[in-house]
């Protein structure tokens, strides 16, 4: 009996053994297969980007357009580099660029924080209302907008002035709902604490709920960050003098000019992403870090 008993059961360690090495089998073919897809996908969406950098430092590139797709250039030289910087004023141009992005992002840190916090915590009449209204905005194209947006900032007397740039972009509805949905999460206990010990509205959101809030205020200072450094189309129609070009503007504008030169203008292109793409790069986790960590209460 005891022998049928261990024969039995050496059978039915076998058998687990062979099923967990197939689920391992299937498990690592399944990783392989999506690894493969990933990284062909990765490969289409680099390779303009590494196109554009190798024919952006050949200087052939101006004379004919490259029909090849080339990783490497075939004759690599800074030409198109120096014309760009001796022909434009680089240094105004990021200047201009640093300073929409750095103000509109602080601002829109701050309101979407703040407004967050009040549809979060707050208790008024038509809350749900007023929050509704706020995400069907993100409905809305910011095309539809733009042209009654253009005549809002001439009225002010605000045209080809930097704060154009800025203004219209201090609030969102993706940032209001996303502060809004990260504040949800934080214990109310805290706030009614605070209210007890006799804390204002704003000194509990800056003291209290504002230092919880790192996650996703990294998110969106990255988000903001890349919208406003790579926004073309607004500062186009809102800025006519070259002083107040921001760098996608400027270098758009002489990549233009220099259209029938590819190398040139591919090098104006290059300028203008790649202190965004560095700062990208750097900051990525955030953005999935804050965006993983804001859930869906609410």
């Amino acid at each position: 009996m005891s022998d049928l008993t261990l024969s039995k059961t050496t059978a039915e360690r076998a058998t687990l053994a062979n099923f967990f090495r197939s689920h391992r089998r299937s498990t690592q073919f399944k990783q392989i297969v999506i690894l493969l897809i990933l990284g062909i996908g990765a490969f289409l969406m680099i390779m303009p980007f590494e196109w554009m950098l190798a024919t952006s430092f050949s200087r052939s590139a101006n004379i004919a357009m490259p029909r090849v797709v080339r990783f490497f250039p075939a004759d690599p030289s800074l030409f198109n580099y120096q014309v760009a910087i001796t022909n434009l004023p680089l240094p105004r141009l990021y200047l201009n660029s640093f300073i929409v992005t750095a103000v509109a992002t602080v601002g829109y840190l701050f309101f979407s924080a703040l407004t967050g916090y009040a549809f979060a915590k707050g208790r008024f009449v038509g809350k749900s209302i007023l929050f509704l209204i706020i995400l069907m905005t993100l409905m809305i194209p910011f095309e539809v907008r733009m042209i009654p947006l253009y005549f809002l900032i001439k009225e002010m007397g605000l045209r080809n002035n930097l704060l154009a740039l800025i203004l219209p972009f201090l609030a969102g509805g993706f940032g209001v709902f996303l502060m809004r949905q990260y504040i949800s999460t934080i214990p109310d206990d805290l706030v009614d604490a605070a209210r007890v010990d006799g804390a204002s509205e704003f000194t509990i959101f800056w003291r209290v709920i504002l230092p919880l809030c790192g996650p996703p205020l990294a998110a969106l200072a990255v988000l903001s960050a890349l919208w406003r450094w790579n926004d073309l189309i607004w500062p186009l129609l809102a800025i006519s003098d070259r002083n107040m070009y921001t760098v996608t503007l400027g270098l758009a504008v002489a990549g233009r000019s220099q259209g029938t030169y590819t190398g040139s203008a591919l090098a104006n292109a290059a300028l203008a992403i790649i202190p965004i793409t560095i700062v990208y790069l750097l900051l990525q986790r955030y953005i999935i870090r804050g965006i993983a960590m804001t859930g869906l209460k609410g």
